[in-house]
């Protein structure tokens, strides 16, 4: 049994969905300004693009542990299918459909022209960005490759911790395995190990219970950064893993205070606009996937209905700021619904096949 088994609770918490909204829309304002003139969007962008990102692993590495249990290889093997029959399908669909817009000569902003470079292609097909340089990736699936390596590398750490302190251990020694693939062959994301320390906090804020288990993860984490700096102080390249920077000590600060919340509030409250909240969490991965293509397609088509010489210089920028975003959160969620329409009868019509009925039936065993 490890220490994280009894951490096991399948619950929806509006709280981590209204940081998964705010999220996706961070990330849409990280992206804005490739269809924007407004120069205050080029100066926050990477500000958008941290925390939005820093939100999303951490709050993946909360769920992770929250709503799994690693106790046995079986229960990786069922997590690891369970995320890849979330993570794939739609995914697929939405390589598709920007490959078959940069085949008719759409020029779809971090797409880097996919259509022209198939091991590129099959690289971010097959999911293993995180593998791999990100001189080789599509810029805006990185995402996908780094969180699947997490989940892949974590539910094993998961499975071997008997305490907070072991999973820190673990953590630091993947990490070093991870850098030395990175400085010896080239190998693994630099994002990887952006953003490795605040998944490694998500998995954590999920294991506090009290104020007491609060404090002694607080200790051991703050040990286990500190440790990272030393060595990288002492001469020993660490890439970006031992890079801390104020942004890093600012989301780290406020993880402390959402958990802090989660051990002495209840999380079982609901927002005023909770529909609303659900909606936009449950389609951030969709909107996530095709903002790039939405927000394309939309100033493709203003640039058509109004010609330049009809309106001042910021009317399209600020027409894609107020009907262009919430029109991207809208077609993002829309297409999460009817992809999950489509893929269940889909499956369903799988499932009535008895060979393959046989073949899903063996791979799940």
């Amino acid at each position: 049994m490890t220490f994280f088994e009894s951490d096991y609770l399948k619950t929806r918490i509006q709280e981590i969905d209204a940081l998964r909204s705010i999220a996706i829309i961070f990330i849409i304002f990280a992206h804005i300004d490739s269809f924007t003139n407004l120069t205050i969007f080029n100066k926050l962008a990477g500000i958008f693009a941290f925390f939005g990102l820093s939100i999303f692993f951490f709050i993946s590495g909360f769920l992770m542990c929250s709503n799994n249990r690693f106790t046995t290889v079986k229960d990786i093997n069922s997590f690891l299918k369970n995320r890849v029959a979330k993570i794939y399908p739609l995914y697929f669909f939405s390589i598709i459909i920007i490959y078959a817009m940069n085949k008719i000569g759409l020029n779809i902003p971090y797409s880097n022209d996919i259509a022209a470079n198939k091991l590129l292609l099959l690289l971010n097909i097959l999911g293993l960005q995180g593998l791999i340089s990100e001189n080789y990736n599509l810029s805006v699936w990185w995402f996908v490759g780094v969180i699947l390596l997490y989940y892949f590398l974590f539910s094993i750490i998961l499975l071997y911790s008997k305490s907070v302190r072991s999973l820190l251990i673990f953590s630091f020694l993947m990490g070093f395995i991870l850098l030395f693939l990175r400085n010896e062959f080239n190998l693994i994301h630099t994002n990887v190990f952006n953003y490795y320390f605040i998944f490694i906090a998500g998995i954590l804020s999920s294991t506090a219970e009290s104020l007491t288990s609060l404090k002694k993860i607080t200790l051991y984490y703050s040990i286990f950064l500190l440790t990272l700096l030393l060595i990288s102080y002492a001469g020993i390249d660490t890439n970006t893993l031992a890079d801390i920077s104020k942004r890093d000590i600012i989301f780290l600060i406020s993880a402390f205070i959402f958990t802090f919340f989660k051990i002495n509030f209840s999380f079982n409250r609901r927002f005023k606009f909770s529909f609303l909240v659900d909606k936009l969490a449950d389609s951030s991965y969709s909107i996530y996937l095709f903002h790039i293509l939405i927000l394309t397609l939309f100033k493709l088509l203003i640039d058509l209905l109004i010609p330049f010489e009809a309106y001042n210089r910021y009317l399209p920028d600020y027409i894609i700021i107020f009907i262009g975003i919430p029109f991207t959160l809208f077609s993002g969620s829309f297409i999460m619904i009817k992809f999950n329409i489509f893929y269940k009868k889909l499956t369903f019509k799988i499932r009535s096949n008895p060979l393959l009925l046989r073949w899903l039936d063996a791979f799940n065993s």
